[in-house]
């Protein structure tokens, strides 16, 4: 259980030794990761690594190298993406049948798969790493940090992350300075109106009231919905405690996600996150041992929205 703030930063600066060695290499071992969004999953991305799973073990190479799956990569009509750490190896489209070769060639004898490789259009060149690849080049994921790198059913890796140091940070301010930082940061909701979060954060710190509640709505109507699915089932930690920051700045102790019963992975991966955090301590009563109680659920829409037919 982490009962303080020592404990916590202890279990941080842990865990992120931990996520560096698998991203460096300095554990010794290799580390293959599976793109596990949804659009990926639909091509065979879970059959993908459970093969790579088989092959290890049938080549006496399951203590060399791990396999495990991470949020959505973005450019979708590549997928599924296999990367290869330390290395920073990235294969598009990848498909059962090529395990066995990845295995053989990268794995066991270091030499890239180069028809796997991605191939920018416009010079035909072959590039092995993501940073490279003119799609990603210009990207700073913010909103998404961790998703195609930490295990989303790992709350360790995201711990490795630094999730929770917001938290923390918040948890020593008073609930007015908060607000203030999140007005003076700009923050703006992700609909169509851009409404200044801070101001909305004012205005339910303001209201005089017995019980208040977070939301997050997760419930994005609209065929084929790639936004809030991406940041619940790449980092769903990431949400949860902002959905606390947000509890502590307006005196909420409970939080709801109303999510689409269409997303079924963002919801499973949603309820692990929920359900590590609580055994840790980092969800329910006194967090941190700071007298703040927060508690998170779920709740499942019942499909509408685009529907007017």
């Amino acid at each position: 259980m982490i009962t303080s703030v020592d404990k916590l930063n202890e279990k941080i600066s842990d865990c992120s030794a931990r996520l560096e060695g698998k991203l460096s290499g300095s554990d010794g071992k290799r580390h293959i990761v599976l793109c596990g969004g949804t659009g990926c999953l639909s091509n065979n991305s879970k059959e993908i690594a459970d093969k790579f799973r088989e092959v290890l073990e049938d080549k006496g190479l399951s203590d060399k190298a791990t396999v495990n799956q991470v949020g959505c990569f973005g450019f979708c009509s590549q997928g599924p993406f296999v990367k290869i750490y330390p290395e920073d190896t990235l294969y598009r489209l990848v498909k059962i049948d090529d395990v066995e070769e990845i295995v053989e060639s990268d794995i066991a004898n270091n030499t890239v798969v180069e028809r796997l490789l991605y191939v920018e259009p416009s010079t035909g060149e072959k590039v092995s790493k993501q940073d490279d690849i003119n799609f990603y080049k210009k990207q700073r994921r913010v909103a998404l940090h961790g998703c195609g790198v930490i295990d989303p059913e790992n709350i360790n890796e995201a711990l490795g992350e630094g999730a929770f140091k917001g938290l923390e940070r918040a948890l020593s301010m008073s609930r007015q300075e908060v607000i203030d930082e999140v007005l003076a940061a700009g923050l703006r909701g992700r609909g169509g109106a851009g409404f200044p979060t801070g101001r909305k954060w004012q205005f339910a710190y303001n209201s005089e009231s017995d019980e208040k509640y977070v939301v997050c709505n997760g419930d994005e109507g609209d065929p084929g919905a790639f936004m809030d699915r991406s940041i619940l089932e790449g980092n769903p930690l990431a949400v949860i405690e902002g959905m606390m920051i947000a509890g502590y700045a307006i005196g909420a102790q409970n939080g709801y996600f109303y999510v689409r019963a269409e997303y079924p992975i963002a919801v499973n991966r949603l309820k692990i996150a929920i359900r590590q955090a609580e055994e840790l301590g980092l969800l329910g009563d006194n967090i941190l041992g700071s007298g703040f109680s927060f508690r998170c659920h779920i709740r499942l829409g019942a499909g509408a929205f685009v529907c007017g037919e």
